[in-house]
Formats: structure tokens, sequence, C-alpha cells
């Protein structure tokens, strides 16, 4: 005799910006084998840590800790079980996910550009681990009047965004009234460009943006006081959000982290 049964649950891990995932996660039977298989509909890479238990059914002792889905990508085989002959077996599957690339590496050596115009001046008025808001986290906030135009620090390629909320407020419950870009680098991190103006995104899904390039204007939506970039670089892994410190070119030659309080112009072109 022969039986299976499957049990398939999924738990959403939290990042900055939650959003409805198009991510499936299903099984294939076959005479020998039963197949777990990915289908990701999404721009971005999405992270999956399955967990699965047998009984009398084997599985393979190579196993990964993390399964990385590309962007739009169907039935792609994770990992499979091994039916046992002739005996009652049983399996059971659940998975953790998250927006990004759990093996990615962030390459060190990029040197990023302030995200605003030639000749432009800002406050970072809370820098990484900040004492308000960035607490355990490696995000800047840059002050910058609602409207003004916000560019990438780096190239990448537009993911997600949103830009229809008119929402903001300085708690946590409108956190997920936010307009933002996200972009994906080629070292396979992304970075959030948080808080923008009502239908203030420059930029399209699956656009190839330059550094320098404006792909947005502040704005105030979501968890905000007032008007500011949130700026965030990051992906996923042993935790479901992880938040990079980066380093960015303040003059000609000169690259550093930023520090809080501190006013930095931005002295690049554009392109």
């Amino acid at each position: 005799m022969r039986w299976t049964f499957l049990l398939l649950l999924s738990v959403h891990w939290t990042f900055a910006q939650s959003v409805d995932m198009e991510l499936r996660i299903f099984a294939e039977d076959s005479e020998n084998e039963v197949s777990i298989l990915a289908d990701n509909q999404e721009l971005f890479p999405i992270s999956v840590s399955l967990q699965l238990r047998v009984v009398n059914a084997k599985l393979p002792e190579d196993m990964e800790e993390f399964y990385v889905i590309p962007p739009k990508t169907r039935a792609l085989k994770l990992t499979s079980i091994t039916k046992p002959h002739n005996q009652t077996w049983s399996y059971q599957l659940s998975y953790n996910y998250a927006i990004g690339n759990a093996k990615a590496v962030h390459n060190d050596d990029h040197t990023y550009r302030l995200p605003f115009l030639k000749g432009k001046s800002y406050r970072l008025s809370q820098g990484y681990n900040g004492a308000t808001t960035h607490r355990g986290s490696n995000a800047l906030d840059f002050t910058m009047p609602e409207g003004d135009t916000i560019t990438a620090a780096r190239p990448g390629v537009v993911v997600r965004i949103k830009e229809d909320s008119r929402r903001g407020c300085p708690s946590s419950e409108c956190a997920d009234y936010s307009n933002y870009v996200t972009l994906l680098h080629d070292d396979g991190t992304l970075a959030d460009y948080v808080h923008l103006k009502y239908r203030g995104v420059l930029v399209s899904l699956g656009d190839t943006v330059l550094e320098g390039q404006p792909i947005a204007l502040a704005g105030a939506t979501g968890w905000a006081s007032g008007s500011h970039l949130h700026f965030v670089v990051y992906t996923t892994g042993k935790s479901p959000y992880i938040t990079i410190p980066v380093r960015f070119e303040v003059a000609e030659g000169k690259v550093q982290s930023l520090q809080e309080g501190e006013l930095y112009t931005a002295f690049k072109h554009p392109f």
C-alpha cells in the first residue's frame, strides 16, 4: 500500500516593504519520486527555505539551506522525495520565503553615488543604526523637500514599484503605505528608495537604470514625520531582511561612510 500526505504551508518572512508575491511552491508526483517545484513570476529573485518531513521515504542528502528562484521562472525543480516500494509512506512540506537572493554577496568594492542631482545638498537626518527608527538597521534618511528629484545611487533593474499611496504619518501604523522603487543590482542585492511622493515614480518595471539617473520624487508617504528619502541596500538569508552598510563618493576621489547630521552635496552630473 502506498499513501502520501502533503501539508503545504508558507510563512512570508517580514521585510521593510511588505508585498504579495507571485510565488507558487507545488509538488508533482511520478512513478518513483515526488518533485518539489517552484514558480516565480516576479522580476526579482525569491529565496525559499524548505522544511520536509518524510516517513519511510528518502530525501536527497544535498538539500540546500536556501533555494533561490530566479525572476520569471516556471517549474524550477528544488528537490525531490524518493518513494519506497510496496510500503506505506508519507511526507509533510512547509516553507518560508522572502524577497531577494539569500546567496548574494554584496560587492563591497562598489562605491555608491549620492542619490540626488548635482549641486543639490541634503542633510543626513538619520544614519546607520540611527537613534530613532534605524536601530539595528543599516539604512539612511536624507531630509528632502517633497517633489525633489531622487536619483539611482547604483545601476540596476527596476523590480518593484509602488506609487499609489497618499497616506503618511509618524507612526508604524502607516508603514505599509510607503511609496517606493526597488532596484536589483548586478551582485544580486537590492536597494529600496522609500517614502516617495504620490505618483512620484519616474521609471517603469523592468527598466535598466544608470547610476545618477532620476528615478523618483521625494515625499512623506508611509511611516514618516516629514518628507525625506529612506535608502537601504539589503539581501536575505538566515535573517529575513539583512541590511548592508555601503560607502559613497562624496567628493572627487573621496569615498566614505555617511555620518548622521552631516550635509552632503552631489558633485557629479546625472549620467
